[in-house]
């Protein structure tokens, strides 16, 4: 977005809000907090060959046994 309003059109159209509502109707921290929350993916065709996008490389495990269940849990934590 180059302006706040069209930072603001965006939130319209993503929500499906007036821009009343927008204004007098939300207040800006709900608004925020809301975008900062969105559930956000990244299709195929933004990924390269080597499986890297916009957040890393995707690692695939067999998690076959509840010894490998547990040691991937406690690698993670």
């Amino acid at each position: 977005m180059n302006s706040p309003w069209g930072y603001r059109g965006g939130i319209l159209e993503r929500f499906g809000w007036t821009y009343e509502y927008l204004l007098w109707g939300i207040s800006w921290l709900n608004v925020r907090i809301m975008l900062d929350d969105a559930t956000r993916s990244v299709d195929d065709e933004e990924n390269d060959e080597s499986g890297k996008g916009n957040s890393g490389p995707v690692i695939h495990r067999d998690l076959k046994t509840k010894e490998d269940i547990m040691n991937y849990v406690n690698g993670v934590i």
